[in-house]
């Protein structure tokens, strides 16, 4: 029991001497009196005490509401499916009564109330004229809460709460599954604004807002705050959760990155074909030439002709699985992009914990803490450009890479021979004998890489004409002679060398051709793109404002989710406001509770 101050009356006496002294001390020109009088009066007053364990002390009021706010300038206030639970314990009653249209409310005891609410409820609400509210809502029940006491403790809750017989509520510890509130789709009103702002519908369009889970619980034990107010603050508990939060937008200059990096490609594999099928380099000539000379050596009749060996390559690089990969998702687990839609999503949970550099994420905030701040947006902007840059080194370069190893080329070298055949006397006759061979496989299996088969080849010997009489025969008696050995030498010495000399240089070339093209786009693209996104960005947390923790008494507010008058103690796991300079388009609050005003009685 806290006693008030028990005197029923307060006696006020003053004598004329004593106000005689205290006016010499003002001024000495006041004549002095020998008068003197008392005057006694009365201050009347009932003598009152406050017990905090009486039933009948205090009137309490607490509230509870899943979502609401407005859109478009209609208000979800008269819309059944979201009204809240209002609990109030007033004189001359000793208990509560709890009201709700949403749903009937069931009396938990210790004057405590709840009413569930079908989240699906709240999926595309027709508020009337036309206008719906554009939440994909989830699936599941949350809980609207109220306990009012007239002993002064107060209790609000909404979202995922979870409440007992007992008259207590707490937060729940969210898993798989527990349900989350749904998708908001900004883009329902972002999109009468931005024209006008003169923003492409393709720099930002389909904006969307992801949310997880969302509870908040406000509590007061007020009893013993009416007589010590210093005790307030340690007496008001207000707590949320938001589990998760996604934003999501699809941009014009994401996909156009896209499209960048897919003509890059294009021009890439015609760079690359045209490398490929290039006449080999004169020293690639003159090193297989010396190759060809040092495997007929041993070859009795037959020596390397006059002129150089003809070498050719021919292949086609197929880039398409290259170009595939732009279809996919790209993502670090907390920024997602897709470059054929141009969509982009973001956990602002870990970017947020990034910006305060504490990784605590949605929770655990101070009241009014906006999401969508300079540093997230940094955060998010940093995570891109690495997202991106890494795409191109990490992803695309490796597949180009592989798409050239994979390439099936045909290496073609052909020679004349000189043939020394004995007609009576030794005859030498210059290139009268063709070698031609033709090797084939992948430039990975021409270079030795892991995993690719070896090149195999195939040879052909044939006499050329020009030849009649003794010499033709002569000549066809060492044809059958030399085939064999000559083929063999082809094997033995030539096909072993031929990546070496010929395709390991033109892989040399390929990959520097794949480099060059590739860090342009790292360089110079990447950074474009960023500097282009920036005031995207900026914009959109320009018109959309997403605040946690919401409280409407402390700084930075973002105003009341209901009426508040002098003494209502709000929490907001969550609020959402679209703005079009000073109108607001759309403002939303999820998981509020208040507790007051109250009073003594």
């Amino acid at each position: 029991m806290i006693a008030a101050r028990s005197s029923s009356r307060r006696r006020l006496v003053a004598t004329a001497a004593s106000v005689a002294f205290g006016a010499l001390l003002v001024t000495s020109t006041v004549t002095a009196s020998g008068a003197s009088w008392v005057d006694q009066e009365w201050d009347a007053g009932a003598i009152t005490a406050l017990d905090c364990t009486a039933p009948d002390a205090v009137d309490t009021r607490a509230w509870g509401r899943v979502l609401t706010g407005q859109v478009l300038g209609a208000s979800l206030d008269p819309v059944t499916a979201t009204d809240g639970i209002d609990v109030v314990n007033l004189a001359p009653a000793t208990t509560s009564t709890g009201t709700s249209a949403a749903a009937p409310v069931s009396a938990l005891g210790s004057d405590a109330w709840a009413a569930a609410l079908g989240i699906s409820a709240l999926s595309m609400l027709d508020l009337g004229a036309g206008v719906t509210l554009p939440l994909d809502a989830g699936t599941g029940v949350y809980t609207q809460y109220g306990r009012a006491t007239g002993t002064g403790i107060m209790t609000g809750a909404s979202g995922a709460v979870t409440t007992d017989g007992a008259g207590l509520v707490s937060l729940e510890v969210p898993d798989a599954s527990t349900p989350r509130l749904g998708t908001l789709r900004l883009s329902t009103v972002l999109d009468s604004v931005l024209p006008g702002l003169g923003t492409p519908a393709g720099r930002l369009s389909d904006v969307d807002l992801e949310v997880g889970a969302v509870g908040s619980v406000a509590e007061l034990d007020s009893c013993p705050t009416i007589w010590d107010t210093s005790s307030f603050s340690g007496a008001l508990d207000r707590d949320y959760l938001v589990a998760a939060l996604r934003l999501g937008l699809t941009s014009d200059l994401v996909s156009g990155f896209g499209s960048t990096v897919d003509t890059t490609l294009e021009g890439l594999q015609l760079a690359l074909d045209t490398e490929l099928n290039a006449a080999v380099d004169t020293s690639i000539v003159t090193a297989v030439t010396s190759l060809l000379g040092t495997a007929l050596q041993g070859i009795a009749g037959v020596s390397l002709g006059s002129n150089p060996a003809v070498v050719t390559v021919t292949g086609t690089v197929n880039l398409a699985p290259v170009r595939a990969l732009l279809v996919q998702d790209i993502t670090d687990g907390v920024v997602t992009i897709n470059l054929a839609s141009g969509r982009v999503s973001a956990d602002l949970g870990a970017l947020l914990g990034e910006a305060y550099a504490d990784g605590d994420g949605l929770n655990g905030r101070t009241a009014n803490t906006t999401v969508l701040q300079p540093a997230v947006i940094n955060a998010l902007l940093t995570r891109v450009s690495a997202l991106l840059t890494s795409f191109v080194t990490n992803t695309i370069q490796p597949a180009v890479a592989k798409a050239i190893l994979d390439t099936a080329i045909v290496v073609k070298v052909g020679a004349t021979l000189n043939a020394v055949v004995t007609v009576i006397v030794p005859v030498h006759v210059p290139d009268i004998i063709r070698l031609d061979s033709q090797f084939s496989g992948t430039i990975g299996g021409f270079t030795g890489a892991a995993g690719y088969a070896a090149p195999t080849v195939a040879s052909t010997v044939t006499l050329l004409p020009g030849q009649s009489g003794l010499v033709l025969e002569a000549l066809n008696l060492l044809l059958a002679g030399v085939t064999g050995p000559l083929i063999a030498a082809v094997v033995s010495t030539v096909l072993p060398s031929i990546g070496s000399l010929v395709v390991q240089p033109i892989l040399v070339g390929l990959s520097a051709t794949v480099t060059g093209a590739l860090a342009t786009l790292t360089g110079t693209t990447v950074p474009a793109l960023i500097t282009a996104l920036r005031p995207v960005f900026d914009l959109l947390a320009t018109l959309v404002r997403i605040t946690l923790n919401a409280q409407p008494d402390q700084p930075g507010s973002v105003g009341p989710p209901a009426a508040s008058p002098a003494g209502r103690y709000f929490v907001s796991a969550l609020q959402v406001g679209v703005v079009s300079g000073a109108s607001s388009l759309l403002s939303l609050w999820a998981a509020s509770a208040s507790v007051g005003p109250y009073t003594r009685r």
